[in-house]
Formats: structure tokens, sequence, C-alpha cells
């Protein structure tokens, strides 16, 4: 989980809405998944299984273990592909090729990587081109439920120029966190604004949500697509 700097009125936008105003979302597997889990951070599967719920698009991944797989992942997903070696044992260091445009290259790659007695599998995803993007959600004793935003500043491990908004978020409210966060940077505003009312729109349907990081999601002209995503809950007592 990520360190956030604390709320202060120079980075916090206060929500204007007088009512709820969200996006559809499936509570069905919201509530699902809230309610078999127990307080704490969720199993990654079930952190994804919400983005999924809240429509947040998510980098699809294919694990292949033969090259024929491997070609049907990599068609599927669409070219060009990221391939990272899945060891069997935790000492052993994940190889990574990235950027595959073709079908002969992806072949080569994926021999080469499956070499290793200690290889399992291969994982395949897309190789997404952008902004590296921080989207979080934080509950706050003094703000209730916050959305946050941040971006990170050349190759650097944390996101900085962090936003908050407090719920529900506008789509006013989130083009005013676009604004701050763009730069000159070429981002879809659309896409930018639908993730953080989505995750405004969890906050409402999960009221159990403690904190959630999304980071990193990459965003560019086109859309925006998170590349993991972890999360804590601790559910209300009931009275």
């Amino acid at each position: 989980m990520i360190r956030i700097p604390a709320v202060t009125s120079d980075n916090l936008i206060l929500s204007q809405a007088q009512e709820g105003n969200y996006p559809p979302v499936d509570r069905e597997i919201i509530h699902s998944v809230i309610d078999s889990a127990a307080d704490g951070c969720l199993a990654a599967e079930q952190a994804l299984r919400l983005l999924d719920a809240i429509g947040i698009n998510r980098q699809k991944e294919i694990i292949a273990t033969s090259v024929t797989e491997a070609k049907y992942a990599a068609t599927d997903i669409g070219y060009p592909v990221n391939l990272k070696s899945i060891s069997a044992h935790d000492n052993h260091l994940d190889e990574a090729v990235e950027d595959i445009s073709d079908e002969n290259t992806l072949k080569m790659e994926f021999r080469r990587l499956v070499l290793s007695s200690d290889v399992k599998g291969v994982l395949l995803g897309p190789s997404l081109k952008g902004t590296r993007v921080y989207f979080g959600v934080r509950h706050s004793a003094r703000w209730g439920h916050l959305v946050v935003c941040g971006t990170f500043s050349g190759t650097g491990d944390r996101p900085d120029n962090f936003i908050f908004c407090n719920t529900p978020v506008t789509k006013e409210e989130a083009r005013k966190v676009f604004d701050r966060i763009r730069g000159d940077r070429q981002l879809n505003e659309v896409s930018f604004v639908e993730t953080l009312r989505r995750l405004s729109a969890l906050c409402h349907a999960a009221a159990g949500i403690e904190r959630m990081d999304i980071m990193p999601a990459v965003a560019n002209a086109h859309c925006v697509v998170a590349l993991d995503a972890a999360v804590c809950i601790k559910k209300p007592t009931e009275s």
C-alpha cells in the first residue's frame, strides 16, 4: 500500500453534490466480494473483481504454457505484447520481454523464457504506452471516503502531485482533478473522469472500503487501464 500525504486545503477538492450522483456499478458482485471477505487486505483476485464490478478497465493477462497457447493469447490480447516468466519457486528471478509485435519474435522469446526448468509458464499482457497514474481510495474520520489521484515523475516508484476529492465526485469535480493532473500530457478526459467517478460509486456501494490502491494505471489519449489493485476493508460494526 502506498503512503500518501495529508489532506490540505491545497490538495482537496470538496464535493458540491447535493445528493448521490453515481455511474452504474454491479452492486451484487461488490457485496458478494465484501461480504465473503474478512477485515484486512483482500486477495488479489477479489480486488480485481471489484475493478470489474465498477467498470474500470484493467489489462488483460493470459498465462501460456506452450507456444500454441502463447500464439492464441497474443492474438486475443492484440500486439504488441509483453511476456513475463512465471517461476515455480519464489527465489527464482522472473524475466520479462516487452513490445513483441510479431508472431516469430513471440515464438522465439517464449521458447527462450521456458528453457529454465524452474519456469512453469509465461504471462502475456498488452504493451501499454502512456502516463503512469495513481488512483486510490482512503477512508478518513473527518472527510469520509476520499478518492485520490496522483502522477509519477520520471521513473520514480512513488506517485506525487496528489489530489483528493471527497465523495460523491461529480463530473465537474473530476474534471478539476483532470485539469490539475494533466499538465502537457495527452490524456483522455472522459476515461479519466469516469475512473474517478466509478471509484466514488464503489465507496457508496461498499462502506467497508478502508483503502484502495490502483498502482499504476496507464493513461493515454485513448484510455485509462489499471495494471494492479490492492484493497483493504473494515466492515462497519452493527449497533
